[in-house]
């Protein structure tokens, strides 16, 4: 062996280390198709990993509003008709007020048709 040659060794094992210093899970990929395999692989596990927080969020979202209806006060029973009067006073007082309201609206229409029935000028 020459007496150069360990110096010029050790300087090319120095040199190459800063290529090696990337970590690969496993061995170093020895293409750039390689590279571009595990990089696509990375983004794959990354998306379904994020597709799988965004179910359990909708999940925890509908259990959680679930529980937010079910914890209201219901509402009261309000009927769609208004009970029947129950005395005698009440009931005419009903009807008169009912016809009150009755003739209000026809002599509005009929000063409405009264308009309409002039004559043409």
């Amino acid at each position: 062996m020459h007496p150069w040659f360990v110096p010029v060794l050790l300087a090319a094992s120095t040199v190459a280390l800063p290529a090696a210093a990337q970590v690969w899970p496993g061995s170093p990929p020895t293409s750039q198709a390689d590279v571009h395999r595990y990089r696509l692989e990375q983004q794959r596990l990354q998306s379904a990993e994020q597709a799988a927080f965004a179910r359990q969020q909708g999940l925890s979202t509908r259990l959680t509003r679930l529980e937010v209806e079910a914890a209201r006060q219901p509402q009261p029973y309000v009927p769609l008709v208004e009970p029947l009067p129950s005395s005698r006073g009440t009931a005419t007082s009903s009807v008169a007020g009912s016809t009150a309201r009755r003739e209000a609206v026809s002599s509005g229409v009929r000063q409405i048709d009264a308009w309409l029935d002039r004559d043409p000028r």
